[in-house]
């Protein structure tokens, strides 16, 4: 990487030229880095995740500074000011210093050629580069979960991310398939369409919810064993009636599950955060006005309007 980046370490921040990055880069530091410099580890999102985010933005600018101060590990936004722009830090204020909730932060790890891998976060960080105010050259501070350049040969790299669950080689129709297939970079064009993916971000909540300790893509294990009864392509997903009754039909499918191994994880699904009922009150709150799937359903709407002109 022929770049300069900043590390975060001890509370002291650092500009650090690339002879030293090799050196002083460990395992746990927090580092900023702008989003071209992050690769993918998976082939897919689920889109209708990332257009619910980004119509939301259009209506809730508050939201968007919460959401960059979270992925910050600083909680949330605590005051914007008029001209704030969410990738100049000196316009906004977050409720804590960069680091401290490190639970919410993204991870990445180093490869042997020096590049980093995105391991989380690819949902929120290709909202970033997608909303009109982010872009490839929006800047973010990340976790460095791993660092693999003690591994000789990009070959050895990713059979050892493999191993240890740090990439997710399957398609949307859930094939294997080999590493050279993933994404050079993020942007949603670059990304294949998983409707099972997204319909995992709406039924949170309704029928199961993150546990304390996620394996790493959750929702793909999820979405692997949901697909096996449920065909995502028989609902009208540009519609409010449509996306309530794939919604409740995922669900139903969620809770009916008995099984130690959702989706080749090797975990249940009490493990993989299932219910034991129904939550009536969430699906109503997702598909209330100004709810959820109104700001994703408007996003899709102005998107195909504005393809048409």
């Amino acid at each position: 990487m022929n770049k300069k980046i900043i590390v975060v370490m001890l509370g002291v921040i650092s500009l650090l030229s690339p002879v030293s990055y090799a050196n002083d880069v460990k395992t746990g530091n927090i580092i900023n880095v702008s989003l071209h410099e992050l690769i993918p580890t998976q082939p897919s999102v689920g889109y209708d995740q990332i257009m619910y985010k980004l119509g939301r933005y259009q209506f809730d600018r508050k939201k968007m500074f919460d959401e960059v101060c979270e992925a910050n590990g600083q909680k949330g936004v605590k005051e914007i000011s008029d001209n704030a722009q969410p990738n100049i830090p000196s316009s906004f204020t977050c409720k804590l210093a960069v680091g401290k909730r490190k639970q919410d932060m993204k991870t990445v790890v180093i490869a042997p050629d020096g590049d980093y891998y995105l391991t989380d976060g690819h949902h929120t960080f290709n909202v970033f580069y997608e909303m009109s105010e982010g872009g490839a050259d929006f800047h973010i501070n990340v976790i460095v979960a791993k660092d693999y350049r003690g591994i000789k040969g990009m070959d050895k790299f990713w059979t050892q991310m493999q191993k240890e669950g740090n990439t997710w080689l399957f398609d949307v129709n859930s094939n294997p398939i080999g590493y050279d297939q993933l994404p050079a970079s993020l942007g949603l064009k670059n990304f294949h369409n998983d409707l099972y993916r997204s319909l995992m971000y709406f039924t949170r909540g309704v029928s199961w919810n993150k546990p304390d300790k996620p394996v790493p893509f959750l929702e793909f294990y999820w979405s692997k064993e949901v697909r096996k009864k449920i065909d995502a392509n028989t609902f009208d997903l540009n519609s409010k009636d449509g996306y309530a009754k794939a919604v409740k039909a995922v669900s139903e499918d969620i809770l009916a599950l008995d099984t130690d191994n959702v989706g080749g994880s090797g975990l249940s699904t009490k493990q993989m955060g299932q219910f034991k009922v129904y939550n009536t009150k969430a699906f109503n709150k997702l598909f209330k006005q100004d709810g959820k799937i109104d700001y994703l359903l408007s996003y899709k709407m102005a998107s195909v309007i504005n393809r048409s002109q």
